[in-house]
């Protein structure tokens, strides 16, 4: 099955062995990427900043610093 890639106007074959690869290699990245993301939300770092470490109740949090 061939794609098209209208940045480069050739055709790709989706069928070779090196493309599926490189997709794979992609989707983990992402797949990667997005979990990490979904992490750094649940723990309130939804900003770059810098942050402190605060212990509270047996439970490590991370803090913007002023």
């Amino acid at each position: 099955m061939d794609a098209f890639n209208p940045m480069l106007q050739v055709s790709i074959d989706l069928d070779d062995p090196s493309v599926a690869e490189t997709k794979r290699m992609f989707d983990r990245v992402l797949a990667s990427w997005a979990s990490d993301l979904l992490l750094l939300r649940r723990q309130g770092l939804t900003a770059p900043g810098w942050r402190v470490r605060v212990e509270d109740d047996d439970e490590t949090t991370w803090r913007r610093a002023a």
